[in-house]
């Protein structure tokens, strides 16, 4: 039993074509419904063959929203192959949406009101933190600083959760942020924040003191899921159908220094891209939860298989990595396990 596809962009669609009063409603409502649990709660998961999910260098790791039955996933995709591997599945992956490798080697993952820690070597799953700790809200983007501490776009702030106390404080909110929906850290510390207003911006955010600069607005940001940061390249998936709906994908480079915007690449594989990362070589991986699979068995219904795009930023290519298949065939957010000598 697969997900609703129209699950990833229904909620941006709440997001940007819902009135503010109504959508606080409803932001209030899902929190007040969310699963309050203990921090400190695990789910073991048993690996007949646990070198398998071993991570390296280089492996692309992304968030699955599967389906009623068998929960979310989080999954490896060797980035030589596109040979796919399961790291976890169920338990409190509920809706995943974005990935990120810590300094340890660790998954941590955001999902439906919680942020949760994966063992890539046992798929164990621990919650870091829910709003049981505070006001976590509902954590989309998320991104690690220099210091190792998580720091999450939750569509009211930007907050930062400490990985071992769980102790959350609010960053930057407010201001221009209507709907914060993504975030990367530059080199250099800065936060450049992707927020559903009207029209999308990208807001750069001092992480001392908070204060926000709309750096890029409107243009080809139409209704942006993810971004991602590469020196003063940054990248935001989207879509350039007029309604805002999936059926046209793109992806955005935009200067962090200028603002200006161009579509690095457009159609073919990319249908309603959500999540973005780079790579050491410079390359973006997206994954797409609507890329068409012509050999589907629901090609009657679409086809919307997903998969995990490789794209030159240089060029535009895309090559098609992966495709989704059996129940998880919802990609979402990506990361890219660095390298030894990577800083966060």
């Amino acid at each position: 039993m697969k997900n609703n596809k129209s699950i990833t962009y229904t909620e941006s669609a709440l997001i940007a074509g819902t009135s503010r009063s109504v959508f606080s409603a409803l932001l209030t409502a899902v929190l007040a419904a969310t699963v309050v649990l203990a921090v400190s709660a695990q789910v073991t998961q048993s690996s007949n063959n646990p070198a398998l999910h071993t991570l390296k260098p280089g492996d692309i790791v992304y968030a699955d929203s599967g389906n009623a039955i068998d929960g979310g996933f989080v999954i490896k995709v060797d980035p030589a192959t596109g040979q796919q591997t399961i790291i976890s599945c169920g338990g409190y992956l509920q809706m995943p949406f974005d990935p990120l490798i810590d300094g340890d080697g660790q998954i941590i993952v955001s999902d439906s009101g919680r942020l949760v820690r994966i063992n890539p070597d046992t798929g164990s799953q621990q919650v870091i933190t829910d709003n049981s700790r505070g006001t976590l809200g509902l954590p989309y983007g998320i991104a690690l600083d220099s210091a190792g501490q998580i720091l999450a776009a939750n569509l009211q702030s930007v907050v930062q959760v400490d990985p071992f106390t769980s102790q959350i404080r609010t960053v930057s909110s407010r201001g221009n942020f209507v709907y914060p929906l993504g975030i990367a850290v530059a080199a250099n510390g800065e936060l450049f924040v992707l927020n559903m207003a009207f029209p999308a911006q990208v807001v750069r955010v001092n992480p001392q003191n908070g204060l926000q600069k709309v750096i890029s607005q409107g243009g080809f940001l139409n209704r942006p899921q993810a971004i991602t940061i590469s020196g003063a390249d940054i990248y935001v998936t989207d879509v350039a159908t007029p309604d805002g709906n999936f059926g046209v994908g793109r992806v955005i480079h935009i200067d962090a220094h200028t603002g200006a915007q161009a579509v690095v690449s457009e159609g073919n594989n990319l249908i309603g891209p959500v999540g973005i990362a780079v790579e050491a070589n410079g390359q973006l991986i997206v994954g797409d939860p609507y890329t068409v699979n012509p050999q589907s068995p629901d090609l009657a219904d679409g086809g919307y298989d997903g998969g995990i795009i490789r794209i030159d930023p240089g060029t535009g290519q895309q090559t098609l990595l992966a495709r989704g298949e059996g129940s998880f065939v919802n990609p979402r957010g990506v990361a890219i396990v660095p390298g030894p000598a990577a800083t966060h």
